[in-house]
């Protein structure tokens, strides 16, 4: 199950960074990352209105946890500026590629109370041939974005 939702996570990942950046082209990045933050609140805000839960809101928690709305806007923002002028292959493999090397660096230590999962050889090789994939993503677009 947890494996078709990240599949699925990912189709979804790749649609909205599409549907985001067009929208940037009109509004602007920041704009469009407003827009989709708006409406991701108010679409989540009915999930609970309908009785949606999948937790418990509760207080006292660690100031760390409530960053995560404000680097969702960076990376919108970010995604919504590049995906028009090196598209959405080229920021998929990048965003990727740096995002497994960073998850596998904080699953190392344990990050925010995690269990450790160590850095084996194979999870270090298939984090380079990913690395590669990206390199010959860039290298065949010719590595220069569009102005």
């Amino acid at each position: 199950m947890f494996y078709l939702l990240a599949a699925v996570n990912g189709v979804i990942g790749a649609l909205s960074r599409l549907v985001n950046a067009a929208l940037g082209t009109y509004v602007g990045s920041l704009e469009s990352s407003w827009i989709n933050h708006v409406v991701g609140t108010a679409v989540a805000g009915g999930f609970l209105l309908l009785g949606w839960r999948t937790g418990v809101l509760q207080g006292g928690l660690a100031w760390y946890y409530w960053i995560g709305g404000c680097l969702g806007v960076g990376v919108v923002a970010a995604s919504n500026y590049a995906v028009p002028r090196i598209g959405a292959v080229l920021l998929g493999m990048i965003l990727l590629a740096v995002q497994l090397c960073t998850g596998a660096a904080l699953d190392a230590i344990g990050a925010l109370g995690g269990t450790p999962i160590p850095l084996t050889w194979t999870r270090g090789v298939g984090l380079l041939l990913l690395m590669a994939g990206a390199l010959l993503v860039l290298t065949e677009r010719g590595g220069r974005p569009k102005p």
